[in-house]
């Protein structure tokens, strides 16, 4: 969430993670129907007011 929070485009955010552009939209993609968003302002909205971490911690 860091990543996409951060504002990177798809591309970036694949180059940083080792993946794939299309890798990264299809995640993108299933989280938003999961949290039942349509638009990047509403996940990040839907994030923030249930306490999601933005970094995933070991």
């Amino acid at each position: 969430m860091e990543l996409v929070v951060s504002g990177l485009l798809n591309k970036q955010i694949g180059a940083e993670l080792g993946i794939s552009e299309i890798t990264v939209k299809a995640h993108r993609g299933q989280v938003m129907r999961k949290m039942r968003v349509d638009s990047l302002a509403d996940l990040v909205r839907v994030a923030t007011a249930l306490d999601v971490p933005l970094v995933a911690h070991d």
